[in-house]
């Protein structure tokens, strides 16, 4: 496998841990804690790849390959696919789920180049998505690969994740078509004028290559104490008439000082809005046309087996094989807390399909 992305997935194993993102400034996208996230811990999913490519070559793999392994969210793959639905995307020809791609990796820039995409699509209008909290992107490769004229632009506040994700990317030969920012949209507010389009407030416009037609987000803004602030800069990196599909967390009951504590320390989730407030910053923030679909009935059955197959005998062999003993009892409290959280009826999921308003 060719050096430059291996050493920047590599990266995840000599980090001492996720350090805690806290921030001495109030606001900041890295006001979760993530440290007691197992599934954040670095090595995850480096662990995975080693594990994979004990079977694959390196030139062979796609995105789909490594979608499951990189993705972090509930009910595979199925997310993305609602995302494409709404945003109006239109599937490549030979791409039922290949993820397209191919490896070999010999394309090795250090920085993927957002302000550029629409230079080299053969569309003369590309739909451009932006993936705010990618994480290891899994979802954005398959965008990228598997629908026509769509290009993403990633947007990950965790450095080394980033830098692993931007190697995947790499990897899978797709940085024409997906691209890598490491940015925490809430720092310098004040902001000094760069990328201005469409008279969209300075001190907002944080992303390169934006406004953009969409908006996807799955299990991210759940990290984000400050929703106002988050959803005014978002809104602004959007298009009039952009549409948003997110999935998250929310506040199904008053939730007890245990809940909170819970969600803070394992899930780095430090507050938890009600389904009105929810809908009352979207609204207050420019958006339209929201369709809440609530998730929890959904996603339960999910993380009810996500956590009996992490724990089932036939399984425990592998865990302590690929991730140690270490991470597999972190990845257990991870799993085994989100399970108790939604099944004692104080935390719910939903599915938010929504519209920025055009005026």
């Amino acid at each position: 496998a060719p050096a430059g992305w291996w050493l920047a997935v590599g990266s995840l194993r000599f980090e001492s841990r996720v350090t805690n993102m806290a921030s001495t400034a109030t606001g900041t996208t890295a006001d979760a804690d993530f440290s007691g996230m197992g599934i954040y811990v670095d090595g995850r999913v480096k662990n995975e790849l080693d594990d994979l490519l004990r079977t694959k070559n390196v030139t062979e793999l796609t995105a789909r390959d490594v979608h499951l392994i990189s993705s972090m969210h509930y009910l595979d793959d199925q997310p993305m696919l609602k995302a494409a639905e709404f945003f109006g995307l239109e599937k490549r020809d030979g791409t039922d789920g290949d993820g397209g791609g191919g490896g070999g990796g010999e394309n090795t820039a250090s920085e993927s180049d957002a302000s550029s995409l629409h230079s080299k699509q053969p569309s003369s209008s590309p739909k451009t998505i932006l993936d705010f909290g990618a994480g290891f992107a899994g979802d954005a490769r398959c965008l990228a690969s598997e629908f026509q004229d769509t290009c993403v632009t990633c947007v990950e506040v965790q450095r080394h994740i980033h830098d692993a994700a931007e190697a995947f990317t790499t990897m899978l030969g797709l940085k024409d078509t997906c691209f890598h920012q490491c940015v925490d949209v809430f720092e310098d507010d004040d902001g000094d004028g760069e990328n201005i389009e469409d008279g969209a407030p300075r001190n907002k416009i944080k992303i390169k290559g934006a406004p953009f037609d969409a908006l996807y987000s799955v299990l991210v803004i759940l990290h984000v104490p400050k929703r106002d602030r988050l959803w005014s800069v978002l809104s602004a990196n959007l298009k009039p008439g952009a549409s948003i599909y997110i999935e998250d967390y929310f506040a199904l009951a008053p939730l007890s000082d245990l809940d909170k504590k819970k969600l803070q320390e394992v899930v780095a989730c430090p507050y938890l809005p009600s389904k009105e407030t929810y809908v009352k910053t979207l609204v207050e923030n420019g958006f339209e046309n929201i369709e809440w679909e609530t998730m929890t009935s959904k996603w339960v059955p999910f993380i009810e087996t996500r956590l009996s197959q992490f724990r089932a005998p036939e399984n425990t062999e592998r865990n302590l094989r690929v991730h140690g003993a270490a991470l597999t009892k972190e990845l257990d409290v991870f799993y085994s807390t989100v399970h108790e959280l939604f099944t004692n009826g104080s935390v719910g999921g939903v599915r938010i399909r929504a519209k920025k308003a055009k005026f």
